[in-house]
């Protein structure tokens, strides 16, 4: 189980360090987004219940913040533009672990995940937390070599084109609110359930000191990732 629960924190944090995307030169959105977080496919139904229900992120004009709960475990993931790095955090019944990514090491990340096929804009609309979007199909290759195609639903007026470094999917210009991944067994579908416009304190975004640094590698290893215990 504690493999499954590790290889889900790593998809998970694939995805959604790649949500802010877009090159639109609008003003910048600043505020908070609460995500519904749905998880389904052949997986034990006690994993099942451990996994996050909601995600909770904040922009601020340099920042982002992400929020999620595993049941035993927190994660935090904090977005820095001017140092171009990603720090993920997780508290785990105690025990506080920190990964430091910057942008190359997401870049290869990413690369290793599959390779990127296109985007292709629709003429498709919908409205989520009452925000209009618009559709798209981001394709990519799979490491098995199938390709996956991922409807996205995102918000053209929502602008955190900052956060390029992270960006995935260049083409589309605006900020995800709804889409399903697949990972195996394994699907997961967010859509957003609030949108608010709001400043961000700076404490948002503090790192904690009594974190201890880490690798994903030394982290798979930690919790069954490696090979051990299930």
């Amino acid at each position: 189980m504690k493999k499954l629960m590790t290889t889900f924190t790593v998809l998970l944090t694939a995805m959604v360090i790649s949500m802010p995307v877009a090159k639109a030169q609008k003003a910048a959105f600043i505020g908070t987004v609460i995500y519904d977080v749905t998880v389904e496919g052949d997986i034990p139904e006690q994993a099942k219940a451990m996994m996050p229900t909601e995600m909770k992120t904040k922009f601020s004009n340099e920042k982002q913040s992400m929020v999620m709960n595993f049941g035993m475990m927190e994660q935090k993931t904090v977005y820095d533009v001017a140092k171009q790095e990603a720090d993920m955090m997780m508290n785990v019944m105690g025990q506080k672990l920190l990964i430091k990514n910057n942008a190359a090491q997401i870049l290869e990340a990413k690369n290793k995940e599959g390779e990127s096929l296109g985007v292709k804009l629709t003429d498709g609309t919908t409205t989520i937390a009452g925000i209009p979007c618009k559709k798209a199909i981001v394709s990519k290759k799979g490491k098995d070599g199938a390709t996956i195609n991922i409807e996205v639903s995102y918000a053209e007026d929502l602008d955190v084109s900052r956060f390029k470094f992270s960006n995935s999917f260049p083409e589309i210009a605006g900020l995800p609110l709804e889409f399903t991944m697949k990972n195996g067994p394994m699907s997961f579908k967010m859509k957003a359930r609030s949108v608010k416009k709001e400043s961000v304190p700076e404490t948002e975004f503090t790192i904690p000191t009594d974190y201890k640094v880490v690798t994903m590698e030394e982290l798979q290893g930690m919790f069954g990732g490696g090979g051990g215990e299930q």
